[in-house]
Formats: structure tokens, C-alpha cells, sequence
């Protein structure tokens, strides 16, 4: 409602200023025509009366042009004949001959001092001649008799009738042009209205147009039919109207794009502006921050108002709870723009290959110093019995060491993705029979109970034999005791659609505590002393199992024993 009465106010405002224009300039324009026109009507119409007295000196004048001195006698004969009244009047203003009866002095004079005649008329001022006008003409003479310069004066009294009234008819001449005056703004004003009520109807357009632009009407078009200099402008605004739709168009298309893009990161994004409230949270930002705790908020502030002053600034590390963030701010023109990025696991991957490199070169160099020890050795040594011992321990140490790089080796690969799994059928029952025959050198029962019918599965049957003989190794190894060696049982059965091994043992188990990091590379739980190893068995195993796409699951009591169960789909699917 406000927008509406502005431009009515605004169409009102250009009506009116353009109509008083139309009767300013008129006005101007009547007035100066009148200034000028006025004075060349009045100096005529004044001079007329003259003109219509002076005829009646025409005659004398031409006498007195052929014979400057004439007598009394032609004068009072000439002024009888046509009702004057005549005198002779020196230079001096004083009547010499005759009897003018009232006259203008300043006529005479300048009469005399010009040497030409000179005419008056004026409103008379004598008694009995009220209303009437006296009529003067005085023309220089030369009388007989007389030494100075004198003038013959002839007067008349005229009555209104008589003459031509100038101020009537200047005055029917002002009345006339102030009509046409007023006629002229008349029609200037309508003629103004008009034109101004059609010009502010155009501009109008032009304005509710340009308000609907603005709103967002890209839409928005002007139809004209006149060709000046509007409807260039309203083709003018066509275009610009096109060509915002266009840039607002791919406005929107590039903010989508950037907002999915934002909104689809895995970093989480904040944006705030320069009293550092936020302005902008993608959704990993909202649930970032409101799963942490205050000192990460403050800390995020104080990274992000360094980087106002300071420019870009990275905090490699920040505490949100147990997590670890990477904070990238920058500055922008009206505030900030930072980037978080949960780096917990990398992080953690980090600190476990420094680990991993420890210990392997810890476990390289416990064989490595053994073989260097045993061959400073046997330089010294000279009984063929000790030095037949110090072999055999050299040759374990030497297969110590060739299980550890192959091991190590594995895991590379796999952590590389460099080993190709080869999928087949596999029968399970198979299997776990030439498992048995390969670790029958140690000697140990081993027991294979499985379920008939089982169908096989499909799987790489080399990888899925090694992890499995890892977890049989690892089950003789523990499985000693002071009563003498415990046997190890295989099972094989159907369990919701898996097929599942279990390797199970009798030996010192695994404490809870401890069973979450048994799969870790280089770790051993306690107990494990008893027996020789690196820690890489199990992680071997786990890996081993990840890629075939299986579960291993683990239950172990200490002093019990311990069960590693394997859990591959089966080629079928059934249960």
C-alpha cells in the first residue's frame, strides 16, 4: 500500500510539474510577445492623433517652405478659415502678435530649437474646456520687424468625438491579449496535462516494471508502440530484464552446485561473518558442533579470528571429545571461512605405521643379532657338537626371520591392494582335512567335526587355507599344558546362511580386556611369552578375512581356552 500511494504521489508530482511548465512557458512566451507587440501598437495609435491634427498644417507648411517670411495677415486668414487660434511667440515663451489662447510652451521652445515644427496634444486645463483635448503646433517664423527668433503658434480644442481615443483602443488591445492570454495558458495546460498524463502513464509502467524486476519477476516486459525516446528505454529494460534472468539463472544453477557440493562434503564447513557469528553450517558442521564440547567452540573462534588478521591459518590438531579435528580457516571480505576435518583415524593409521615400522625393526633385529652372535661364535668354537647346535639355532633364526618378511610382505601387499583374491567353490570339509595333514609333523591331535551336507563356498581357497592355518598355529602353540599337549578341534556347520569354521584350543585363553587388540599388528596378550611369535599372525588372519569378505569372531576364557570362528557366505545362499 505504501509502494502504491509513493508512485501516485510520484505521477501526481510529474503531471503538475510538467503542466506548470506548459503555463510558464506560455505565460513567458505571451508576456515577451506582449512587451514587444504592445509598444509598436501605442507609439502608432498616440502618433495618429497627430498625424490627424497636423494635416491641417499641411497647407502652411508648404507656403512656409516656399516663402519663410510671411505676414500677419496670410496667418490670421489661415487660422480663420480652419477655427484656430494663432499667436507669434518669441524664444522667450512671450505672445508678440495675435492671441493663442492657451498652448504648450515646451512646444514652442523646442520648436525654435530644433528649426523644425513640433506637434502636442494633451488633456486641457483651462475652465470650460474640461474632457476636451488641446491640440498645439508651433513652427519657427521670420517677422518682418522682428530681431529675435519667434515661432507661430497654432492651438485648437478638440472634443472626444473629435479625435481617435488612443487609451480606448490600447486599452481594447490590452483586454484582447489578455484574453488570448488566458486562452493561450488554457490550452497550454490542457495540452500540458495531457502530454504529462501520457508521459507519467509510460514512466508508471516503467516503474511498476522495474519493482517487479526487483521482486524477482524476471518475466517482467514492456510492450510499446511509440518509437521516442521512452520506448527505447522500455526496450532497453527488455534487454536488461533478459539478460538479469540469464545471470540470476546461473546464479542459481552455480549456488545449487555449490550447495551441494557443501552439503554433500564429508569435511564439515563454517562460515561466519566479521563479529565471527556463524552465517553458514553445512550439515557434518551442525553435528560436529553440537556433538562437541565448549573448548573446541572457543578454540575454533580463536582460529578463526586469527585468521582474520593473520590471514590463512591451519591447527593441525584440535580436541573435540575423542576426536581429533583439522581446522583450515581464511579470511573472506565480510568475515571467515573455515574447514573441518575429522582426522582421528588418519591420525591414528599414522601413529600405527610408526608403530608398525618399531616393531618390525624391532622383531628384524632380534634374529638378525642372533645369527651375528652364533657366527662370532662359531669363529671360537672348535668341538663339531657345539657347532653343529650353533647351526640348527642359526637355521631357526634364519626361518624366524624368512616367516617374519614374508609376513610382512603379505601385509603390504594387502594394505596396497596388490594381491588378487581368485573366487571358486570350496568345500570347506576338504579343506579342513588337508590342514589336518599339513600340521601332522607336530604330532598333536587335531579334531575335525563337521556338519554333512553343508554345500560349498565360494571363496579363494589359498588365502582362506593360509588364515586358517594361522589360526591352527596359533591354537598348537597355546594349547600346551603341564598335563601334556591338549588337543585342537575343527568344526565346520551351517549358521544363518553362513558356513562357519571354528578353530578351538585348551590352553592359556585371552583375557577380555584384551581380545578388541589381538588383530592389531605386533600386539601379543599376556601369556603369550610361552610361546614364540611376532604379533602378525592374527593380523595377517584379519586382513586376510576382510578381503574374502568374511567375519572372524572370538571367544576365549583365560585358563579355558580360546575359539576363533570364521564366517563365509555360502555359494548358494541357503540357511
Amino acid at each position: 500500500m505504501l509502494g502504491r500511494r509513493a508512485g501516485f504521489r510520484r505521477r501526481i508530482s510529474i503531471q503538475v510539474w510538467l503542466t506548470v511548465l506548459f503555463l510558464l512557458v506560455t505565460a513567458f512566451a505571451g508576456g515577451t510577445a506582449y512587451s514587444i507587440v504592445y509598444p509598436r501598437f501605442e507609439g502608432p495609435l498616440q502618433r495618429s492623433e497627430e498625424v490627424g491634427f497636423e494635416r491641417v498644417f499641411d497647407q502652411f507648411r508648404d507656403r512656409l517652405r516656399s516663402n519663410p517670411r510671411i505676414d500677419e495677415q496670410y496667418i490670421s486668414f489661415y487660422a480663420i478659415n480652419r477655427g484656430l487660434q494663432w499667436g507669434v511667440v518669441g524664444e522667450d515663451g512671450q505672445v508678440l502678435r495675435g492671441d493663442p489662447g492657451e498652448y504648450d510652451v515646451q512646444v514652442v521652445q523646442a520648436a525654435i530649437e530644433n528649426g523644425s515644427p513640433d506637434t502636442e496634444l494633451k488633456e486641457a486645463e483651462s475652465e470650460g474646456h474640461e474632457g476636451q483635448t488641446l491640440a498645439t503646433y508651433a513652427t519657427p517664423i521670420t517677422i518682418s520687424g522682428e530681431s529675435q527668433t519667434t515661432a507661430v503658434v497654432f492651438t485648437k480644442y478638440y472634443t472626444e468625438g473629435e479625435i481617435q481615443n488612443t487609451e480606448e483602443a490600447l486599452s481594447r488591445i490590452s483586454t484582447l491579449a489578455l484574453l488570448a492570454g488566458a486562452l493561450a495558458l488554457l490550452i497550454a495546460g490542457f495540452s500540458g496535462y495531457v502530454v504529462a498524463n501520457l508521459l507519467s502513464r509510460r514512466l508508471s509502467r516503467l516503474d511498476v516494471a522495474a519493482r517487479r524486476l526487483a521482486s524477482g519477476n524476471f518475466d517482467e516486459r514492456i510492450t510499446t508502440r511509440i518509437e521516442d525516446e521512452v520506448g527505447s528505454l522500455g526496450e532497453t529494460f527488455n534487454a536488461m530484464a533478459s539478460s538479469l534472468k540469464g545471470a540470476f539463472r546461473q546464479a542459481e544453477q552455480e549456488k545449487a552446485r555449490s550447495q551441494a557440493i557443501l552439503y554433500g562434503m564429508t569435511d564439515a564447513v563454517v562460515g561466519v561473518d566479521r563479529d565471527l557469528n556463524a552465517t553458514f553450517l553445512n550439515p557434518r558442521a551442525r553435528e560436529l558442533l553440537e556433538n562437541s564440547d565448549p573448548a573446541f567452540h572457543d578454540r575454533l573462534q580463536e582460529v578463526l579470528a586469527k585468521s582474520r588478521f593473520s590471514g590463512p591459518v591451519t591447527e593441525p590438531e584440535a580436541q573435540a571429545g575423542d576426536r581429533i579435528i583439522e581446522i583450515r580457516a581464511a579470511p573472506l571480505e565480510d568475515g571467515a571461512l573455515a574447514i573441518l576435518r575429522d582426522v582421528t583415524e588418519e591420525r591414528q593409521i599414522e601413529r600405527a605405521k610408526a608403530e608398525f615400522i618399531a616393531n618390525a625393526s624391532h622383531e628384524l633385529k632380534t634374529p638378525l643379532f642372533a645369527l651375528q652372535g652364533y657366527l662370532e661364535m662359531l669363529e671360537d668354537e672348535e668341538d663339531e657338537e657345539v657347532r653343529k647346535s650353533f647351526l640348527e639355532d642359526m637355521k631357526a633364526q634364519t626361518e624366524r626371520l624368512k616367516s617374519l618378511a614374508k609376513t610382512l610382505l603379505d601385509l603390504s601387499r594387502l594394505d596396497a591392494n596388490a594381491v588378487t583374491f581368485r573366487l571358486e567353490e570350496v568345500d570347506l570339509e576338504d579343506l579342513l582335512h588337508d590342514l589336518r595333514r599339513d600340521f601332522a609333523y607336530t604330532g598333536r591331535e587335531i579334531n575335525i567335526n563337521a556338519e554333512e551336507g553343508l554345500p560349498p563356498v565360494r571363496t579363494d581357497p589359498i588365502q582362506l587355507h593360509r588364515m586358517l592355518a594361522i589360526l591352527l598355529d596359533n591354537a598348537l602353540k597355546y594349547s600346551g599344558g603341564s598335563g601334556g599337549a591338549e588337543p585342537v578341534d575343527l568344526e565346520l556347520h551351517r549358521e544363518d546362511g553362513h558356513a562357519l569354521v571354528s578353530v578351538s584350543d585348551h590352553g592359556c585363553g585371552i583375557p577380555e580386556a584384551e581380545i578388541p587388540h589381538i588383530f592389531d599388528r605386533f600386539y601379543r596378550a599376556q601369556g603369550s611369552s610361552r610361546a614364540d611369535g611376532t604379533g602378525l599372525g592374527l593380523a595377517l588372519a584379519g586382513e586376510i578375512s576382510q578381503h574374502l569378505g568374511g567375519d572372524i569372531r572370538v571367544e576365549s576364557e583365560p585358563d579355558r581356552g580360546s575359539t576363533f570362528s570364521v564366517e563365509l557366505p555360502l555359494a548358494d545362499g541357503s540357511n
